[in-house]
């Protein structure tokens, strides 16, 4: 100012409106100052306009952003083209734009100075201090942004900052690289670290879905990434795109128009390492994508977008879905690993207005959960022990309950990390916040490549074998131990609990327990439940005394040969809640009348025949048939055994002619207990086990007592995975078993059904089976195991 005229009039204002402005460097963006980083106009820098309006304010949550405010003055005794500018304090507080109108509710934190901390996405007012004259208050509206993931995995996106979903960079998102191999609805191992071959990383692939006979052939875009079908879902997270507020008008702001393609939203991610498939869902629909079948089965095979560090621009017609229909949902997942966050610009034309990001730590699964290794053979490749915090550095936040998961029979090493990963994902989608322990033990002895394992008995004995460790792993864990098998690994589980007084399991989830009913409940003859399924049809008409299940009870309590038998072998649950999932359409666990085959021949000839007259499934009914099967093969590891069971004892025949069934029924028990009627003789052992005879009879016994229920007794009940144990509601008071068949699934996949099996919920299909279909399971393994 170079002059100033003292008799001047004193200059009249009046209110015209008010301007608002992000003010990015206060203080040093002054006149003649130079550079002019400043790139919003403010009334104090050179050029500024009198017509100038207030500009879209954006900024995003958790970045501190300062608005400047200013009364905008008509000066009515003086020029007409000329206005003053004064500047305005804020209210202390942040207030909910809610429909345009200006609530009471309050939202982050805003100083006197209008430096304003964003805590929740949305439009937020900022109010100035009332004029000290007449009392009037300017409105500043601040459209605040955000990306929104699940962070707690429970359902439900909570924007809120520091709330339960509230992500930062000391605390990203933590989740895991797709890097195994998924295929349709139930195709795929599980098993994570395939490279280039796994789905994040994998364009145009022809693929297998499901297993021989059930072969279905799929492929995917020629040259281009996409979903590798349902269940490959698990392996993406939903992200909100929470930009809506931008497009929202009312009388004290206008928004974006959406088909305004000025404004241009990017997403970036400086490793390249994301992609992303676009959906119609919601913040409050988002997780239809895992269990909604008709959700899963539209985004099945969606085109993914490569997230690339150069950016991906979203398409006016999702921007304008945003705008029109609350949608900004879509589906991440990452081909790499990574902790460079996915990162939301907003331009218009050239110029950045605002940015927002996702903090993310984005791993190998396997580094999100713990692993101990229990296996017997020290020889075999197997996955290092993963115990301490410093080994799983991408585990998110656990509660104090450990999940310890077993998997089955006919599972290598190598196969039980993919058991271990799809049970971790799926367990995690269900809300579960335990800390996850993955056991690997010795399932698949003799495993013929890669896919079938032909000696049972001998993983039978390896699960007896690794209860003691398996106990003295659970006594090194603080906290609540909630245990979950699969299939044989129950054998290992029940042993744990029976045989070692000191094991500590809180609650235990039996799922497709292969183990027989009376191990829990005790046999309850063939008039009971079973209706003799379980009996040889050369000894049906046979008294039960002379059967093998029957022999232990010719010997005193006192003596090891008393404990021969599966009844009530695996029925004191100490302390544990136990819990009975099982499948009333199992087929490895099928109940068959029929005598099972005694040889790989007739064994091969039967399943073709019953797949191609019956469809039926190829490993049905091979737990049975093990079973029945025991001393009726030529030779023992080969479906089932050469001794013991059903196999007739040569010393009681005459002619070659078994005796009759009258005159066996006479045999006194002193005549069986010192020559059975079963024949104890083997093609393997040779005469070991007649030991049982002599006087050493029962140390013999209590030493070999593993191995002979396993290859010499058989059970003469069906078993658990297949069936209800009603013992579990009488002795727990209340609903135990839950057939998941009827129960639990979620639809089924239409691949899987047909005349004969229907809907069947077969013996891995808690894990093969997308978890679109099966996630009632595990949403009641982790409600009943209180894992959230």
């Amino acid at each position: 100012m170079s002059c100033f005229y003292s008799q001047t009039a004193d200059p009249s204002l009046s209110l015209v409106n008010y301007y608002f402005a992000p003010v990015l460097t206060p203080g040093t963006a002054l006149p003649n100052v130079n550079p002019q980083i400043q790139p919003y106009p403010i009334p104090a820098l050179t050029g500024f306009a009198s017509t100038n309006q207030t500009p879209l304010l954006i900024t995003s949550v958790g970045t501190p952003t300062t608005f400047g405010g200013w009364a905008k003055f008509a000066i009515s005794n003086g020029s007409s083209s000329k206005y003053a500018y004064l500047g305005q304090y804020y209210v202390t507080n942040a207030f909910v734009l809610t429909n345009g109108v200006v609530t009471t509710n309050t939202t982050g934190v805003v100083s006197p100075y209008g430096d304003f901390f964003p805590t929740q996405a949305g439009a937020v007012a900022l109010v100035t201090m009332p004029d000290i004259n007449t009392g009037q208050q300017g409105t500043g509206i601040v459209r605040v942004v955000s990306l929104n993931v699940d962070a707690n995995h429970d359902g439900t996106m909570d924007f809120t900052y520091q709330g339960p979903d509230f992500v930062s960079p000391s605390k990203p998102f933590r989740f895991w690289v797709n890097d195994n191999q998924d295929s349709g609805d139930f195709g795929g191992d599980g098993i994570p670290e395939q490279g280039a071959q796994g789905d994040g990383l994998q364009q145009d692939r022809s693929t297998i879905i499901g297993t021989w006979p059930m072969i279905l052939a799929s492929s995917y875009p020629n040259g281009n990434y996409s979903v590798h079908g349902s269940r490959d879902l698990v392996d993406f997270f939903p992200v909100y795109l929470n930009i809506g507020s931008l497009f929202q008008s009312n009388a004290l702001s206008a928004g974006i128009s959406a088909t305004d393609t000025n404004w241009q939203f990017v997403l970036s991610q400086a490793d390249s390492a994301l992609r992303y498939a676009y959906t119609g869902l919601t913040p409050t629909n988002y997780m239809n994508f895992l269990r909604d079948t008709v959700t899963s089965s539209n985004l099945a095979y969606a085109p993914l977008v490569t997230i690339s560090n150069s950016g991906a621009i979203l398409p006016p017609s999702f921007v304008s879905a945003i705008a029109t229909n609350n949608l900004g949902i879509i589906l991440v997942e990452a081909a790499i690993p990574t902790t460079q966050p996915l990162v939301l610009t907003i331009y218009h034309g050239t110029n950045q207005i605002s940015q927002t990001s996702l903090p993310l730590s984005i791993s190998g699964v396997e580094q999100m959960f713990r692993h101990k290794n229990l296996l017997l053979n020290t020889n075999l490749i197997a996955t290092a022990d993963r115990l301490t915090d410093a080994q799983v550095p991408n585990e998110p936040d656990t509660t104090g309950v450990n999940l310890i998961f077993l998997h089955g029979y006919n599972v290598t090493p190598n196969q039980a990390r993919g058991w271990d990963a799809d049970f971790y994902k799926r367990l995690y989608w269900s809300g579960s916040h335990g800390k996850f322990w993955a056991v690997t033990w010795e399932a698949a002895d003799t495993q013929v490549a890669g896919e079938v394992t032909i000696n049972l008995q001998t993983n039978i004995v390896n699960a007896f074998n690794t209860a003691p460790l398996l106990n003295t792993f659970l006594n090194t864990l603080s906290g609540t131990n909630i245990v979950a098998a699969h299939s044989l690994g129950n054998m290992v589980v029940l042993s744990a609990l029976n045989d070692y007084s000191n094991q500590t399991i809180n609650t235990y989830f039996m799922i497709d327990a292969a183990v027989p009913m009376e191990a829990l409940q005790g046999y309850q003859g063939q008039t009971g439940p079973m209706l003799g399924e379980m009996i040889h049809s050369e000894w049906t008409p046979y008294a039960d005394k002379l059967n093998a299940s029957d022999w232990w009870q010719l010997w005193p309590t006192n003596d090891a040969r008393s404990t021969l038998t599966w009844s009530n072998r695996l029925s004191n649950f100490q302390n544990a809640d136990v819990y009975n999932f099982y499948s009333s359409g199992e087929e490895v666990l099928r109940a068959t009348t029929s005598d099972p085959p005694t040889n790989l021949v007739s064994a091969a000839e039967t399943i073709v025949g019953n797949y191609i007259f019956s469809h039926t499934p190829v490993a049905s009914f091979m737990w049975v048939w093990q079973e029945k099967g025991k001393g009726r093969c030529a030779s023992d590891g080969l479906l089932s055994s050469s001794h013991g069971g059903w196999k007739f004892n040569s010393a009681y025949d005459t002619n070659g002619v078994h005796m009759g069934v009258s005159q066996a029924s006479s045999l006194s028990n002193v005549q069986l207990s010192t020559n059975a009627f079963f024949d104890v003789t083997s093609t393997n052992f040779g005469n070991a086990d007649l030991a049982l005879y002599g006087s050493g009879g029962s140390a013999y016994a209590q030493a070999h007592s593993n191995r002979i229920l396993s290859d010499t007794i058989p059970s003469l009940t069906l078993p658990v995975g297949a069936n209800a144990i009603t013992n579990l509601d009488i002795v727990f008071g209340g609903k135990r078993n839950f057939d998941m068949t009827t129960e639990l699934e979620n639809s089924w996949p239409i691949a899987r059904l047909d005349s004969n099996e229907g809907n069947r919920w077969h013996h891995s299909d808690c894990r093969q089976i997308a978890y679109t279909f099966t996630c009632k399971l595990f949403d009641n393994i982790v409600t009943l195991g209180e894992l959230k």
